[in-house]
């Protein structure tokens, strides 16, 4: 069934139109990837398609009672509220979705088919906000952002920027809905976070639509691709590796028709101007006709210009040494110990990846190792003259002044415009967008302006935070291609994880303290962690389990006898209890996941059956409970 449809959408900013007849179709169970350049169009696409923005012109459909999640919904995050309250209460859109299910089921007792319909509806997007276990679903969220138990009842009023993205995020994820769109969700996520969307979105109940440039990340969740360009939207099968490969084949295509079809109008044209005035001139005349009505093919636009990098050729350093070590190293943010006594090294000719879950120390550490400030205690050992460069994800380095030139300007005066507008082409601004001032560039912008001033000097050693924020595919991957073709020292702080395995010679993790060298990159990073993770969820449960023996054997001396003494109910049947009630709970839980599925709740029949199944096991379970509960 189809959720929302955009039908030749025009959108235009002054005289410009950044949509120029888009259409776009989303249906249930898609998980749509939305990429492009950078000022394409991409959010004003989808907040038209949230019904956030309107259009000049173009219409916009969609299904009766649609519920959209998107970020526009966001509610304010006053003083004095915690996080967990504030996930919990949402847009307000759960508690009343629970009202009108409620209202509904009165009706479906009396055998309302409207009413039973409408709550098959209704239930899938009450499952996504978590259902009858929110405040568990809150909590799990929260948890797999990266929010430790402590930080849930942190006052919302004192997170940093990257955690009020997150709680945004989470009110998202948390938020009943049909459709859920979510743009650059990754940014400010660690890998664990990303990991733990990717797995959300996946089995998300309704349709997704995704924004992003992280490429790992598409083609886990896609299962379509939507390319915005030249104000148009043009929808390609499969995943990111997919589409890249279907998108290079059909430019291949078009090249060669073009070709083919210029070939042979020259043909005909050569034929029509030598016999018009002979005796061949009605067929001259035919063929004229013919080439009158024929459709041209366009010819391919290609890929855009990618960003060109060149971070220097001149590098002091040979592989195999040592550029830079911490010894016994104790770093700290104001009284928060982040390091303590923990020991690396980083070597010549390579690219680092300094990796590690948010709040662990990454920057702190990277901005150690750049030379800014001072480490608590131990020491940062460096080569001798190492010319290192620093580039920071706040982009802090940038003037509060001028345009784009003068911000280029203003690190070597002696050098000539035209230079600098030649150094200033290769991060694709071109023509007027020189003369921008600096305060009205976007995210994008300024981060290709920040590579730009980077790149005009001569370093040893590149520390890079996050450098592919708010970057698009192709600058992504033009800075890939400058990252492994530069001969100098790379250490890179990043939450791409395709970028890492192209271009990291090792992983240094960065948790509980300490600081781990990885020697094999991110897979063996990966892959120990994920069993260090396992092992301990395993010890947990065998924990829990000696927990529950140990409260067992420990009952009160008076239960102990009554038991023996038959004046309670056998052991043995507690036990069967127990195993019912999880099996009853099994059951519902295989029975709301089949109300979820299109077929059964387009059907008013099923959803009846399936409804009062659903009572019925409530019931039970209920009283199973109430028998549990009261069985001494």
């Amino acid at each position: 069934m189809t959720l929302v449809t955009l039908d030749k959408i025009v959108r235009r900013f002054g005289e410009d139109a950044i949509l120029d007849g888009l259409s776009l179709r989303v249906d249930e169970g898609d998980r749509i990837g939305v990429v492009g350049d950078n000022g394409a169009g991409k959010t004003t696409m989808v907040r038209i398609l949230a019904g956030v923005d309107d259009c000049d012109t173009g219409q916009r459909n969609t299904r009766n009672g649609l519920r959209i999640a998107y970020g526009a919904q966001m509610p304010a995050m006053p003083k004095g509220t915690t996080v967990q309250d504030l996930v919990l209460r949402g847009t307000g859109e759960h508690g009343a979705l629970e009202q009108r299910m409620r209202a509904l089921e009165t009706r479906m007792a009396t055998g309302d088919e409207a009413a039973l319909r409408e709550y098959g509806v209704l239930q899938a997007a009450f499952e996504a906000g978590g259902g009858y276990d929110r405040k568990h679903q809150v909590e799990k969220v929260l948890s797999g952002l990266g929010f430790p138990i402590a930080d849930l009842q942190k006052d919302v009023s004192v997170l940093s920027g990257g955690e009020k993205s997150r709680v945004q995020l989470a009110i998202l994820m948390t938020t009943p809905a049909d459709l859920l769109i979510l743009d650059e969700p990754t940014n400010h996520l660690d890998l664990q976070g990303i990991e733990f969307v990717e797995d959300f979105v996946v089995r998300y109940p309704g349709a997704c639509v995704v924004v992003s440039h992280d490429r790992r990340f598409l083609d886990a969740i896609a299962n379509a691709i939507v390319e915005v360009a030249d104000g148009t939207a043009n929808r390609w099968k499969g995943n990111f590796t997919h589409y890249s490969k279907q998108r290079d084949l059909a430019l291949l295509t078009q090249a060669r028709q073009f070709k083919s079809q210029r070939e042979f109008v020259e043909k005909e044209m050569e034929f029509i101007r030598r016999n018009m005035a002979g005796r061949m001139s009605a067929q001259a005349k035919g063929r004229l006709k013919r080439l009158q009505r024929l459709q041209l093919i366009d010819k391919p636009q290609g890929k855009r210009a990618q960003m060109r990098l060149t971070f220097g050729s001149s590098t002091r350093g040979q592989q195999g040494q040592v550029a830079m070590e911490g010894e016994d190293l104790t770093v700290k943010a104001g009284s928060k110990l982040l390091l303590e006594q923990t020991n690396f090294r980083i070597w010549f000719g390579e690219v680092t990846a300094l990796l590690g879950r948010n709040g662990a120390g990454k920057t702190t550490l990277l901005r150690l190792l750049a030379g800014i400030g001072a480490p608590s205690g131990g020491t940062i050992k460096r080569a001798h003259n190492l010319r290192i460069g620093y580039f920071s994800q706040e982009k802090n380095d940038l003037p509060m002044h001028g345009t784009v030139l003068d911000a280029l300007r203003e690190l070597d005066r002696t050098v000539d415009e035209r230079t600098l507008r030649d150094h200033l082409a290769l991060f694709l601004f071109c023509g007027d967008d020189i003369e921008k001032p600096v305060g009205e560039l976007s995210g994008g912008e300024k981060q290709r302006l920040s590579l730009a001033r980077m790149t005009r000097a001569q370093f040893d050693l590149l520390c890079l935070d996050e450098p592919t924020n708010h970057l698009d595919v192709a600058g992504t991957e033009g800075l890939e291609q400058a990252l492994k073709e530069f001969p100098g020292t790379v250490v890179l702080i990043t939450h791409d994880r395709q970028l890492v395995d192209e271009v990291a010679d090792r992983v240094l993790w960065v948790e509980g303290g300490t600081v781990r060298t990885f020697e094999q990159g991110l897979t063996q990073c990966q892959k120990v962690l994920a069993d260090e993770r396992a092992a301990a969820r395993a010890a947990e449960a065998d924990a829990r389990d000696k927990a529950a023996a140990k409260a067992a054997s420990a009952q009160p001396v008076e239960v102990k006898k009554a038991i023996e003494t038959g004046k309670v109910r056998n052991p043995k049947m507690f036990e069967k209890l127990e195993q019912r009630i999880m099996t009853l709970e099994a059951e519902l839980e295989a029975l709301r996941a089949a109300m979820l599925d299109p077929a059964n709740y387009a059907s008013a029949a099923k959803m009846k059956q399936l409804q009062g199944d659903e009572v019925r096991l409530k019931a039970e379970i209920a009283e199973a409970y109430t028998q549990w509960e009261n069985w001494q």
